[in-house]
């Protein structure tokens, strides 16, 4: 009896570290890879035209990306058209934020911040 309860011991402690190995596989596949854009969007001086600038993060591509974005964005005349670009290339709306602007006790919306995430799946094994 003593043999059977140490054999039944030693098998469940080897296949212990197998069980938690197919835990883990099973929690990676599940993640995805999520990117904010912050997109502030205003009205050029004397101009139907929008000024835009796309700010995707702090790395080197990240900023690369942002410039191009807000070039290709910037001269729109439509905040909706801004949304439906950004929505073509993968992006959904999060928050809208209005900028305001104080002077002499009055205040005003100068323009609008969009907040935008992009969900991808992730590559990490």
């Amino acid at each position: 009896m003593r043999k059977y309860l140490i054999l039944l011991c030693l098998l469940s402690y080897a296949l212990y570290p197998s069980a938690e190995t197919l835990k883990a596989n099973q929690i990676e596949i599940q993640k995805e890879k999520v990117s904010y854009a912050y997109i502030r969007i205003e009205g050029k001086f004397l101009s139907k035209k929008l000024k835009v600038n796309v700010d995707l993060g702090d790395s080197e591509k990240q900023l690369e990306d942002g410039m191009k974005l807000s070039q290709i964005l910037t001269n729109t005349r439509s905040y909706a058209a801004v949304l439906n670009y950004m929505a073509e290339i993968g992006y959904e709306l999060v928050n809208t934020l209005d900028l305001t602007k104080n002077s002499d006790g009055t205040g005003g919306t100068s323009g609008i911040v969009y907040v935008m995430k992009k969900t991808e799946p992730s590559d990490m094994k």
